[in-house]
This record gives structure tokens, sequence and C-alpha cells, in this order.
């Protein structure tokens, strides 16, 4: 099979009616009765784990996916429901699973050697636990030779109550480098070249955004819309993006409010170097007005109960080195043990000449301003550390166990900082 040519994907001029639905999504939405029965009225998720050759994705080179599927399929349950699934690994290599901002407890964490135990060649294991939040996710293998040759899905946690959006997308980004020559990679949405997304004409639809590559992505949308989550957690008061622009960070996660016309498709665009890439396209589809588009801001999405203030008078503090040497994804030396309730700040410093996407394991955080003075009014658990620069976030402390701290090195992914803290 012969790839898409870089032209068509850098114009944007060949978007491919392939669909806005993940391949094969699995729903998995369990009643309150059933939950209240105990993990025997689980429906269960079938996850099998193989390595597949896709050569006009990941070249000669297998790649390991979830059901044979680019990404894996969708995972859907509802806030305070049990999410039920049984991972089988055919690969010749163990495999540890990670739940990308999800807050599991810390024996499902799966970090090897610091929370739990790889799933062995051959084995398989059965994992259960209740969705604390409402928001959009990212599962994955824990290693990142694997995470970043396709083995990743989404996670979707709905809230209570019908939703107010007369569309909602998901939008899963992988990378993709087939040809060494490329300046650019190859990106795709859902497994696609440039799908296309329909979606009610002069109707607002949710677009849920996943970074699962390893670039940092510069989007941007030509049509007014809102923020809504920020790597899952709700912000408390939506706001417009300025320009329609945005950072999307390795592992991150973003919710938006798209205001859709009654005519003309809405290009959603990586800015580069170069020309911009067409990552997909929202079409109105069906009868509307121009006078009955949305311009009010949307309403905010349900609190998932996270702390409205991290008291920072007497918090732990950490630094994390960041270098431009990749490091061994194995012990995890310390930075410091807290007690629980803890506020905890931690320093990320980056001393290399490219930009790092910290990925927090056990607890979001928040971004740090100036000296102690406030902090960005949103939650993150993939935390942007440009190049030659300190970032300082804050967090509470609030679940027993050992937790990681890793960075990945943006555009390839090398592993470049892997340290732990301890909660107990």
């Amino acid at each position: 099979m012969v790839g898409p040519s870089r032209r068509s994907v850098l114009a944007g001029s060949a978007a491919l009616a392939l669909g806005g639905a993940l391949g094969g999504p699995l729903g998995l939405s369990l009643s309150r009765a059933a939950r209240a029965q105990g993990a025997a009225a689980d429906a269960q998720t079938r996850l099998k784990v193989a390595a597949v050759t896709r050569i006009e994705l990941g070249g000669q080179t297998p790649l390991a996916l979830f059901q044979n599927l680019i990404p894996g399929p969708v995972l859907r349950v509802k806030r305070g429901d049990r999410l039920a699934v049984s991972v089988e690994n055919t690969l010749e290599t163990p495999l540890s699973l990670n739940w990308q901002g999800v807050r599991v407890p810390n024996a499902l964490d799966g970090v090897p050697g610091l929370t739990g135990t790889a799933i062995a060649k051959g084995g398989s294991a059965d994992i259960a636990f209740t969705a604390p939040d409402a928001g959009t996710y990212l599962y994955r293998a824990f290693q990142p030779e694997l995470a970043h040759r396709a083995l990743a899905g989404a996670l979707i946690v709905t809230e209570e109550g019908a939703s107010p959006y007369a569309a909602d997308h998901v939008m899963l980004i992988q990378s993709w480098a087939p040809d060494p020559t490329m300046k650019v990679p190859l990106l795709t949405v859902n497994g696609a070249v440039s799908p296309t997304f329909e979606a009610p004409a002069a109707g607002r639809v949710r677009l849920r955004l996943i970074n699962a590559g390893t670039h940092f992505l510069r989007l941007k949308l030509d049509a007014p819309c809102y923020a809504i989550a920020i790597d899952g957690q709700p912000v408390q008061v939506p706001f417009l993006l300025k320009d329609g622009r945005a950072q999307l960070t390795p592992g991150g996660r973003l919710d938006l409010a798209l205001d859709v016309g009654t005519a003309d498709p809405i290009p959603l665009n990586v800015e580069t170097s170069e020309l911009p890439i067409q990552l997909a396209l929202v079409t109105p589809v069906g009868a509307g007005t121009a006078d009955a588009v949305a311009q009010s801001a949307p309403v905010a999405l349900p609190s998932n109960g996270l702390p409205e203030k991290i008291p920072l008078e007497k918090a732990a503090r950490f630094e994390v080195p960041i270098g431009a040497s990749v490091v061994p994804l194995s012990g995890f030396a310390s930075v410091g043990s807290v007690a629980r309730g803890t506020s905890v700040v931690l320093t990320f410093d980056n001393t290399s000449e490219a930009p790092v996407a910290m990925q927090l394991h056990g607890a979001p955080c928040r971004q740090l301003d100036g000296m102690d003075d406030g902090w960005k009014p949103w939650w993150h658990d993939a935390v942007a550390v440009p190049a030659k620069s300190k970032v300082r976030v804050a967090l509470l402390a609030d679940a027993p166990g050992k937790w990681a701290l890793v960075g990945l090195r943006g555009g390839d992914g090398a592993v470049v900082a892997a340290r732990s803290y301890e909660v107990t």
C-alpha cells in the first residue's frame, strides 16, 4: 500500500472522508445498580495486544496494536462507574498499561518496579477501577517504544446527564515517520490522514483532542472555539481561544466547544515552520440558520472535586533535573517523601536544548506564576517545559504510594527524566 504524499498532507487538499469515530469503539457504561453488585457484575472489555506490520505508517518494523486497531478502541464509562478490561499480551516483550491522567490506585498505575508488575510475554491481566473523574484521558503502554509505535487509545469518562453538545468527537493524534527524509512528521487523527467529522449546521460541538504522539503541536482552528477542559479536568470558566490557537503537549488533552457555521467546513491545522498540516475537517450537515449559531460562552463542565486552592506556605519543595541525555526507565530515584495531604511544589529544570513534556503520575498539578503569587487556573498532568527553562508546579499529595515523574523529549519522545515522589 502506498502512503499519502507529503504534498497532500501539508496542503490539506486531500481530506479523506474516513469518518470521525475510532475504528470499532467499544462502549462501556455500567448502571449504578450493576455497580452495587460488585466486580462480578462488571462488563469486561478485551484488549489483545499484538504486533502488526503497517508499512504505510510504521515502515517495515511491526507496530504493537490494541485489537489490531490504530489507535486502540475507545473505552467509555460514566463517572463513578467501574471500568474493567482484560489485557492479553502476545508481544515478545513485557507490557505495562498506563492510564494518563486518571487517578487510579497506586497498584494500577502501571510503572514497572515502582507501582506494579508488567504483563509478561504471553501473559494476561484483568484490570478494574472506578473512574473518579469525568473527562478525556489516554490509555497506552508505559514503555515509550511501544506507546509511540501506536499502542494507545482514548478513555472517555462521561458526565452525569445529557450532553449539551450537538455532537461529541474524539480526535486522537499520532505522529509517524515512515520516510526518514521527511522534515515534518506524518500526522494522523484516529488512524487517518485528515479525516472529515460531521457536525450539525449552526450547532456547537465538543472536540476531544488527544496528543498521543511525540511532538508539541501548535493548533489552529478558523472558527470561534472555547477551551472547556485541559488534561481531562474542566476549566472553571471556559475561555475563547485567541485567534483559535492552542498548544497541545505530548500526552496532553484539550476539550473544545466549537461553534459550527451553516456552510463552510472548518479545518483543524497544525502550524509548522513550513506549510500548515491539516489534521482534520469539521463539516456542517443538515439545515441551519446563521442566527442560530451559538455566540455566548458555554456553561462550565461539572467539577471533579479537585481543590480550589493549594496552600503553599508549608509546601514540600523538590527539584526534578532534566538533561539532554537519555535515561533508563528504571530505578526512579526519589526526589522526596511527604505525608498524605501535603502540598508539593516541583521545579522542573530543563537544561537541554529541546522542549520536554513532563508526565505526572498520582495527581494533577497547577503551574505556578512568578514568586508563588498565584497559578494558572487549570490543571495539568502533561506539563510543557521549554528548552533551557524552569517550570514550577504545585500539587496536593492525596494518594498514598510511589509516583513517577517522567520527562519525554519533544520530537522523538526519548526519556530524559525519570524520578519519583512518595506519599505516605
